[in-house]
């Protein structure tokens, strides 16, 4: 096979982990991954070898080397390559710890923590609307009360008519995107001082759901949904109401967080070759780089081990994360405030 020599499995013993009933594997994933790139190479040279021309160079390229593909770079293809190699060696790491998603396992535990999260927030929300409409019919306020059975099948419709896709409907239509209502009904006469900071919050909180490939950063947007806002106001309106202790969730989280990894660290010290001068054709000298670029990478190998150790390590920490906060929301253990 193309020159795979030294991409071979040397682990018997496969890393696994477990996230929602799916077994992911998260050893030597990245070794074979970079191994099936130098076996697609090595095909591809042996299937066109005598009609091999610029398009499927330039296409083969783009595939192996996972570059967006653009048609304006087409003729712009010995460039492109000469700097793809000419590239730092933490960033021929970053393409492909993203081109083999060796980061799935821990996208994979952040989503599971996020639809933990979405759900208790979701909750919340319901329990907001019962507790005001149980003030108002109780203390004859005459403000209009909330029909969540009716709001759903509406934030359903618009959700499917607008093809938003949107994961979390309720999240979503708190503050909908512009053009569109809630038709959440929110006063409650004489609670205008836990009901105002509420509303105010809720316009500042933007529902995005949730993307594999930037996992951290729409869980920090979840975060931002208006909990002690909720809370206060559910309270001012049913003060026998319970909740998790969110403080002691808090704690519990920052320390887990501080069990994180360090980043693994990349130095630059690979030699860049310069491609041999009686190399004029284009396709030759394409060639030659591509060749270049997967021995370069060849030799990050460990490096990536060491990230595929990383990864395990995060994804670990936020499936122990998601198991103490959604033992704390499902089994509804609350406390007074």
């Amino acid at each position: 096979m193309y020159r795979t020599g030294g991409l071979e499995p040397i682990n018997d013993d496969q890393k696994t982990l477990d996230i929602d009933g799916i077994t992911y594997v998260v050893s030597e994933k990245f070794r074979t991954m970079l191994r099936d790139s130098f076996i697609d190479w090595g095909t591809f040279l042996e299937v066109y070898h005598n009609n091999l021309n610029y398009t499927l160079l330039f296409d083969q390229m783009v595939k192996l080397l996972n570059i967006k593909e653009n048609e304006n770079l087409r003729e712009f293809m010995i460039p492109l390559v000469k700097e793809v190699y000419h590239l730092p060696a933490k960033a021929h790491i970053s393409c492909m710890l993203k081109q083999f998603m060796i980061y799935e396992p821990v996208s994979a535990a952040i989503h599971s923590l996020f639809t933990t999260i979405k759900l208790h927030y979701e909750y919340i929300v319901e329990m907001f609307i019962s507790s005001r409409n149980k003030f108002i019919l109780e203390n004859e306020t005459r403000d209009k009360t909330n029909d969540i059975i009716e709001l759903k099948k509406y934030w359903e419709s618009m959700n499917q008519q607008y093809s938003l896709e949107s994961s979390s409907p309720t999240l979503l239509f708190l503050n909908p995107p512009k053009g569109m209502k809630s038709d959440i009904h929110y006063s409650v006469k004489g609670k205008e001082d836990v009901i105002s900071p509420l509303k105010d919050a809720i316009k500042k909180f933007h529902y995005l759901g949730y993307c594999p490939k930037v996992p951290q950063a729409r869980l920090k947007a979840l975060l931002d949904f208006p909990i002690n806002e909720f809370v206060t106001a559910i309270r001012s309106m049913d003060p026998l109401a319970k909740f998790p202790n969110y403080a002691d969730l808090e704690r519990t989280i920052s320390d887990e967080l501080k069990r994180m990894p360090s980043i693994p660290n990349i130095p630059d010290d690979i030699q860049r070759k310069e491609p041999p001068k009686e190399l004029i054709n284009n396709m030759d000298l394409a060639k030659w780089y591509i060749d270049e670029i997967l021995d370069l990478r060849k030799e990050l190998l460990k490096y990536g081990s060491m990230y595929e150790d990383f990864y395990l390590e995060q994804a670990k920490i936020f499936v122990d994360i998601n198991d103490k906060v959604k033992r704390e929301f499902i089994h509804k253990h609350y406390v007074d405030l």
